[in-house]
C-alpha cells in the first residue's frame, strides 16, 4: 500500500523535531538564549532539571517514530501517541509534587492534550491513515507467524 503523504512529511518532521529537541539541550547546558518552560521564562537550573530530562526522552521517541514512519513499521503510531502521554502524566506528576509552577502544568496538560486528540484521530480514525497502518500491521503479523513457523520446522 502508497504509504500517505503526511506520513512521509511527519517522518522528517520528527527527525527534524528531535534534532532540535537535543540541540536545546546542548544551548541550556552552553547557557546560550532564554530558558523557557510553557511559555515562561525560567532560570537555567530549573530548565535543566525539570524539562531537559523530559526533553532528552521525547527526543529520543521523536527520533524512534521518524525511524518507524520511514520504515514503515506498525508500531511508529502507537509511539506517537506516546509523547503525548507522556507530556500529560510528567506534567501532572510535576504539578503534584509542586516541582512544576501550575500555570506551566495546566499549559502543558491542555497542549498536550490537543495536539494528542488531533494525533489520535489522525493516527486511528482518518480512513486512508488508518487503513495504511492496518495493512502493515497484518504484514508484520505474516511475517512474524512465517518466521515462528520457519523455526519449529
Amino acid at each position: 500500500m502508497k504509504q500517505p503523504l503526511g506520513i512521509r512529511i511527519l517522518s522528517w518532521f520528527a527527525a527534524l523535531a528531535s534534532a532540535g529537541m537535543f540541540a536545546s539541550i546542548a544551548l541550556a547546558i552552553l547557557d546560550i538564549g532564554p530558558h523557557l518552560m510553557g511559555g515562561e521564562k525560567v532560570t537555567r537550573s530549573e530548565w535543566l532539571h525539570i524539562a531537559a530530562p523530559l526533553i532528552a526522552v521525547i527526543g529520543c521517541m521523536m527520533a524512534s517514530v521518524a525511524y518507524g514512519l520511514g520504515a514503515r513499521k506498525a508500531w511508529s503510531r502507537h509511539l506517537a501517541i506516546g509523547i503525548f502521554v507522556l507530556i500529560i502524566v510528567y506534567a501532572s506528576v510535576l504539578g503534584a509534587l509542586n516541582v512544576l509552577r501550575y500555570t506551566i502544568m495546566w499549559r502543558a496538560i491542555v497542549n498536550a492534550s490537543l495536539f494528542g486528540c488531533a494525533a489520535t484521530w489522525y493516527f486511528y480514525f482518518k480512513p486512508n491513515v488508518a487503513a495504511y497502518f492496518r495493512e502493515l500491521a497484518k504484514g508484520s503479523i505474516r511475517k512474524r507467524f512465517r518466521s515462528e513457523f520457519l523455526l519449529h520446522y
